[in-house]
């Protein structure tokens, strides 16, 4: 049996390999990777790294390094076909039949790759001559600088000339077709450009390979826009829009947006604000799901205001559902209504956009809400059977989660937010939409211990140079609020991905991640009055690193032994 490279591909675009390595080696967030110990040799201190977006594992002790099949090859003692068959079986694809069938599939693959390749440079050449200055004049319009152009690879297609150009370099009329570049007319079986008078929009692989094309029209034309035509390189519901660039600006730590258009796709990446990937005009699907969180653990959607915007956001929760696992989830922002992030940007610059990043809700938030506007709970004359009805259908959404534990997590929260819904009607509540009890009834802690927490937690975004110092003593704590243990976990989370950010940076990122209301807390004037003169400001060096020590020495120390006493 011949595993073309097309094959393997397949397999590193279905599986990740931190949960092969995982179920192995504890894996935690470092350094923008994950870290454990490594399995081949005995250690103390991690050194054992995987990298997701790349699909490969190194050890920086022992100089042991693989992708998942060498993972397979070492751990099990599996030879190349035996950990190729495994993988196949856990990805949910059918081996190569035979040899032929495997050889042909690959050498089809690469053909149709290499044709647009070169329909690519065909239209990149046509958007700088006369025939496409309508198309260079509409995306200079739009603020797109050379720069982004050139990189984004932006062509036009002109009413002719693109399979008169592929003859010529040598590519067969039958491979032409099956790269979805020409059709055929019904009527007299000539033979046309596919793409015609549009802005062409190169569609690449993970490697940064063409394999498809989106187009928009230039003129009334419809379909305003036009994807590629399925074929061996292209398989729509596998592909996301921009994504071999979106992970090379996830691994500087930059969120990852999920939006709906091509432009919006180019403006998000040339903001510097967050990593854009989009779908091709379909719904986002299990293989897509995959790709983002091959990029991120928590990406944002963002949909319209609109009925429509809301209707897709619903549907796109209930698609992710069965999906979900420790670590996976998605987050969903709202945009104004008729607004798409490049509006955002053009209108109110990149803090603009930062502001609906750091507005973006959690799954369960959007799901009760929106939810609960389906139900009309938010009406005075809304049957009181409808709030039954409302339960009976979040409980049954939750129940489509496939993970146990993820389950088990969302149930709770699920009856928690169902207790206090009924606590404020027994109360006699006049608001019964799902915002006004989105939060669960908790108990909170004590005032003097809640304070200390607040402190702690604000000296070591104060000087994030000291974290590792205190990392494993904060993770073993536990604050019993769930707003300030969800800020310490996204502390940790940031900064054993980001060591070197400094507080400025580290405060930016904590407050596009749903935590600028706590922030404000723990830099307000109170605070800094407890600390006397402590936090300092965030742009001065005034405070020195002794000094917050030997707080944050006792703070950790009198917090820890609260927790031991079971405080």
């Amino acid at each position: 049996m011949a595993v073309t490279p097309a094959f393997i591909d397949e397999l590193r675009n279905r599986l990740t390999l931190s949960d092969l390595v995982g179920r192995r080696v504890k894996l935690v967030p470092k350094g923008g990777r994950l870290a454990g110990l490594c399995p081949f040799h005995n250690e103390k201190t991690a050194s054992f790294y995987v990298n997701d977006a790349e699909g490969f594992y190194h050890c920086f002790g022992c100089g042991a390094n693989g992708d998942m099949i060498s993972w397979l090859r070492e751990t099990d003692g599996l030879e190349f076909i035996e950990a190729v068959r495994q993988l196949s079986e856990m990805a949910g694809l059918a081996l190569p039949e035979d040899d032929h069938a495997s050889n042909v599939a690959g050498q089809q693959r690469k053909a149709t790759v290499d044709a647009c390749e070169a329909a690519a440079g065909f239209f990149v050449s046509q958007l700088h001559t006369k025939k496409g200055a309508a198309a260079l004049h509409y995306i200079r319009q739009r603020g797109l600088s050379d720069d982004v152009i050139f990189d984004f690879r932006l062509g036009y297609a002109p009413r002719g000339g693109l399979f008169a150009h592929l003859q010529q370099r040598e590519f067969s009329t039958e491979l032409i077709k099956s790269a979805g570049l020409v059709g055929v007319s019904d009527r007299d079986g000539s033979v046309y450009d596919y793409f015609r008078d549009r802005l062409i929009f190169p569609i690449e692989d993970p490697r940064g390979q063409v394999i498809g094309f989106g187009a928009r029209a230039l003129g009334e034309v419809k379909p305003k826009y036009l994807n590629s035509p399925e074929s061996p390189s292209f398989v729509k519901k596998t592909v996301l829009y921009g994504w071999s660039r979106a992970r090379k600006a996830a691994r500087r730590g930059l969120p990852l947006m999920v939006v709906e258009g091509y432009m919006d796709v180019i403006a998000v990446s040339s903001s510097g604000v967050a990593a854009a990937v989009a779908p091709l005009g379909t719904a986002l699907g299990e293989d897509q799901f995959r790709l983002l969180w091959k990029l991120s653990n928590d990406p944002v959607l963002c949909f319209d205001g609109d009925k429509a915007g809301q209707l897709a956001a619903q549907r796109a929760i209930e698609r992710v559902l069965p999906l979900l696992e420790p670590g996976r989830s998605v987050r969903l922002a709202v945009l104004p209504e008729g607004q798409d992030p490049d509006d955002i940007l053009r209108q109110k610059g990149p803090d603009g956009l930062r502001r609906i990043l750091s507005a973006a809700s959690g799954l369960l938030d959007s799901l009760w809400a929106s939810k609960a506007a389906d139900y009309h709970l938010d009406n005075p004359r809304t049957q009181a059977g409808a709030k039954a009805a409302f339960w009976q259908d979040m409980r049954g959404l939750v129940r489509s989660i496939t993970h146990h534990q993820t389950r088990s997590a969302w149930a709770d929260d699920l009856e928690r937010r169902i207790a206090a819904m009924r606590g404020v009607t027994r109360a006699g509540g006049s608001n019964r939409s799902g915002q006004m009890i989105a939060v669960p009834l908790m108990r909170r802690p004590k005032t003097g211990r809640h304070v200390q927490i607040k402190a702690l937690l604000a000296l070591l975004i104060r000087t994030p140079a000291l974290f590792s110092d205190y990392a494993e003593a904060l993770a073993m704590l536990d604050f019993k609020d769930d707003g300030l243990d969800a800020l310490k976990n996204a502390l940790i989370d940031r900064l054993m991905n980001a060591p070197d950010l400094d507080a400025a940076a580290l405060r930016h990122h904590l407050a596009i991640e749903g935590h600028a209301e706590l922030l404000s807390q723990l830099f307000g004037t109170d605070m800094s009055a407890r600390l006397g003169g402590l936090l300092g400001t965030m742009d001065t060096g005034e405070v020195t690193d002794a000094r917050v020590r030997a707080v944050l020495d006792e703070m950790t120390e009198r917090l820890a032994r609260n927790n031991r006493r079971g405080l």
